[in-house]
């Protein structure tokens, strides 16, 4: 009997794994995307792009019969069918997960009696880590092989006119590669601030100021790897994902 989701082998989409879905032996799974190199006079490297990573995962599908296999596939199309990149594990590296896009059609002549065999193609860039959290206090050691988003939570214990935060990698000088946030608002004991860095939002009890932001003392940048100093004038805590190639 077929093992939910493939045992080792299963992948969870966007939080969701089907049962009735069995990953099989032939996944194709890429070191890293492929890079796209643009030299000069044969001897000089100008600049490197990355291009996307394309993930095949062959599977077989359990059905009864071909009634209940045409209400699966509308099922896996509901799962799989998305506008906006959603969260890919597979389950012989839990610790790592992608943000992809599924590109897959049904191919009929793979219908069988009882099952179909078909290949999920999935488009996706970096891998991650699992969610990791750290105190913007001190000097922490920011793992991966790129620098990365992040999000902050800070609670305020008293009332304050203006909030800090800033990180830079051990040894910078230049402004330019060093974050610092300084957000004026009148905050009071028990506000919770959230900073969102891609979406360049800032919200105090889920209400959006990100236009009380200095523009002129900010600068938003990407956590970086390695050795990386923090400063906020609150007790706050970054989450990020350490981002592999």
């Amino acid at each position: 009997m077929l093992s939910k989701g493939g045992g080792d082998r299963g992948m969870i989409f966007n939080g969701i794994e089907k049962e009735y879905i069995t990953p099989t032996i032939g996944r194709i799974r890429p070191f890293f995307a492929p890079l796209i190199r643009e030299g000069k006079f044969d001897n000089q490297l100008v600049k490197t792009d990355r291009g996307h990573r394309i993930i095949e995962v062959p599977i077989y599908i359990t059905y009864g019969n071909l009634e209940e296999f045409r209400t699966l596939t509308e099922d896996i199309a509901d799962w799989l069918v998305h506008d906006e990149p959603k969260p890919l594990i597979f389950k012989d590296d839990p610790d790592r997960m992608y943000f992809a896009l599924v590109d897959d059609t049904m191919e009929e002549e793979s219908v069988y009696q009882k099952g179909a065999t078909t290949t999920i193609k999935i488009i996706c860039g970096y891998k991650y880590s699992l969610e990791k959290t750290l105190e913007a206090s001190g000097t922490h050691n920011i793992k991966g092989h790129k620098s990365t988003f992040w999000k902050s939570h800070t609670t305020f214990t008293s009332s304050a006119s203006k909030y800090i935060l800033e990180f830079n990698t051990i040894g910078t000088k230049e402004l330019r590669s060093i974050n610092r946030l300084e957000i004026n608002f009148d905050f009071v004991s028990g506000d919770e601030l959230d900073i969102d860095f891609l979406k360049r939002k800032i919200t105090v009890n889920g209400n959006d100021i990100s236009n009380t932001l200095s523009i002129i003392n900010s600068n938003y940048m990407e956590l970086p790897i390695g050795d990386v100093r923090f400063n906020a004038s609150e007790e706050t805590v970054i989450t990020y994902r350490e981002r592999y190639y």
